[in-house]
């Protein structure tokens, strides 16, 4: 039976949850996979013997790569002076925290806005696939590598950072909201645009 407060919302609805839970939990899957047979395929990092491996020749490779920090490669320890153990501990609160306001967007939104379920889902599945790795590992095991380069005015422009499915994730979710979030309508703005055409 659904409590007054939640009638109507997406918390409350099944079929909105299993959308949501259904997009994290493949895509966790996913990452998780791609992690670990990237990193056995590649043997580990370049410095440590491995190997690189390339897709799509001067545009996009493999090549094993550990990130301690979060998103590229920022780092709590080493910005707020913090010690590995410490900052590690920073940056799983944070991912905890931010889960959980993701999941208050998803339970607080209307059982049609499928998008933004699926949205919701994908930064989950991010969060919970690098959370699986600093817990594990103590770092975030990246794998992929724009190597695509343009020169221009003397500068050569080239994505720095290697990544993991898991960033797709978090960076298609976050995108796919802010995109909702800036065009949608106020909740009475359809119906005050029918009245004023009666």
């Amino acid at each position: 039976m659904q409590t007054p407060g939640r009638k109507g919302l997406a918390v409350a609805d099944p079929r909105s949850h299993l959308l949501l839970w259904l997009t994290v939990g493949l895509g966790l899957a996913l990452d998780l996979a791609t992690k670990s047979l990237g990193w056995n395929l590649l043997g580990g990092p370049l410095e440590e013997g491995g190997r690189e491996l390339s897709l799509i020749p001067d545009w996009l490779r493999l090549v094993a790569s550990r990130n301690p920090g979060i998103v590229f490669g920022f780092s709590f320890a080493d910005s707020l002076g913090l010690g590995a153990s410490a900052g590690r501990l920073v940056t799983v609160l944070l991912t905890v925290l931010t889960s959980a306001l993701i999941f208050y967007i998803f339970a607080a939104s209307r059982p049609h806005q499928r998008w933004l379920h699926l949205a919701c889902g994908l930064i989950l599945a991010g969060a919970l696939g690098n959370l699986y790795d600093r817990l594990l590992f103590g770092h975030v095991r990246d794998i992929i590598q724009i190597t695509a380069h343009a020169a221009v005015g003397g500068v050569t422009l080239q994505w720095p950072y290697v990544f993991n499915v898991a960033d797709v994730y978090l960076v298609v979710g976050v995108a796919v909201i802010a995109i909702i979030f800036m065009f949608r309508r106020g909740p009475d703005a359809a119906a005050t645009k029918a009245k004023t055409r009666t």
